[in-house]
This record gives C-alpha cells, structure tokens and sequence, in this order.
C-alpha cells in the first residue's frame, strides 16, 4: 500500500529542501553530495518508500550528506 505525504510532510520537506539549497550555497555541502542526496530522496519515493523519505526530511543537520570519504570537508 503506498503511504502519501501528509500536509505536514509537505512542510517537512520544503524545510529540508532550503536546509540543502543553503548548505549548498554556504559551501558546507558540495554540488555533487547536494545532488545525491536529493537524489537518493526522490529515489525513495520513487519506489513507495515514504518513511525513509520522511526520515531524510526530519534530519536537521546535512552531515548525512558529506561523503565520508571528502576529507575536505
């Protein structure tokens, strides 16, 4: 059975967009790791898995975006 969002869900997600789009923009997160992650988020929609989605939504740090192995980071 497919779970959709919730309004609430809605607002989550606009949340974690603009906390992405602003680590991107202040450089605490590269292009590339932006991308993955985002990607990875549609991806679990994608294929009905809405509670990683909302997993990913509730994160407040981008910490979980940095690939581990960017030293630069």
């Amino acid at each position: 059975m497919k779970e959709n969002l919730t309004s609430e869900n809605h607002r989550e997600m606009e949340k974690f967009l603009s906390r992405v789009l602003d680590g991107y923009k202040s450089g605490n997160i590269s292009k590339s790791d932006a991308v993955s992650g985002l990607a990875h988020v549609m991806a679990a929609l994608d294929i009905n898995n809405t509670p990683e989605a909302i997993s990913w939504f509730n994160q407040n740090e981008l910490d979980f975006f940095k690939d581990p192995t960017d030293i630069s980071s």
